[in-house]
């Protein structure tokens, strides 16, 4: 019978700390090594895996974007408005919304 926790034994939730305890900060470099597992699993077993690709590829991005922002707000540069941040179809609807509907 499960535990509270969702694991059947004390066993199991040791394993789990000791995995968890084990993890090392996220770095573009631990992201871009999964990537190329996720890649080679996609190559060998199909499709099924690619969500896990995009993922990870998204993470990678917006890692890469915070480490930039950071650098740059650091280095004295203005944060960009909001409205500059959006992108360019965003701004469009946003436009739009303001016409008035017939």
């Amino acid at each position: 019978m499960p535990a509270a926790n969702g694991l059947r034994s004390d066993s199991q939730w040791a394993a789990v700390c000791a995995i968890f305890g084990a993890m090392q900060p996220v770095s573009a470099q631990r992201i871009e090594n999964a990537i190329r597992i996720v890649a080679r699993l996609i190559e060998t077993s199909g499709d099924e895996y690619w969500p896990i690709l995009e993922r990870l590829e998204a993470e990678l991005a917006a890692l890469a974007s915070r480490e930039e922002r950071l650098a740059r707000y650091l280095a004295g540069g203005r944060p960009q408005s909001a409205r500059r941040l959006l992108p360019k179809p965003a701004l469009s609807m946003l436009r739009e919304d303001r016409a008035p509907h017939v």
